[in-house]
């Protein structure tokens, strides 16, 4: 085992990412101390996430799992006619989603699909709320990070 295997470290990505060689040349963006040392760069092509959504993240989840794996059209439509409050943030964060994926990766609309769609718990704001006797309940304001990735039909 020489010195440099001991240097290497194992990093756990999301199944989403991509581990991009980082660009060799140092410009005005790469050139700080923590870029030279890094030699990859985590790509997540199509990737948006919204947090400190003030929505509990078991009903934000209803949402989520109506459009998983679905393509991005049909979601839109999905989610355009869904009598639940939590449509709104989701559709917002799949319309940027999609706007990453057609901008920054130059994917083409129409074969786009959700290939990850999931939410995750953020802080609990707790509020008392006085009752009888002096004493008081815990009011609990749940909040949600929403997280979509879309990518190309038929991609790997």
């Amino acid at each position: 085992m020489t010195a440099s295997d001991t240097r290497t470290r194992r990093v756990s990505l999301p199944a989403h990412a991509v581990l991009v060689e980082r660009p060799t040349e140092f410009g005005k963006d790469y050139d700080t101390k923590k870029a030279r040392k890094q030699k990859y760069v985590i790509r997540r092509p199509g990737y948006a996430i919204a947090k400190y959504v003030r929505m509990s993240p078991r009903k934000v989840r209803l949402v989520v799992d109506l459009i998983r794996g679905k393509s991005v059209t049909e979601a839109e439509a999905i989610l355009r006619f869904l009598p639940r409050a939590a449509s709104e943030p989701v559709a917002k964060v799949l319309n940027s989603a999609k706007h990453n994926a057609l901008h920054n990766d130059e994917m083409l609309e129409d074969r786009l699909v959700i290939t990850a769609a999931y939410v995750d718990a953020g802080p609990t704001l707790k509020r008392l709320i006085p009752r009888a006797r002096g004493s008081a309940n815990i009011l609990k304001k749940r909040t949600s990070h929403i997280t979509i990735v879309v990518g190309e039909k038929g991609a790997k």
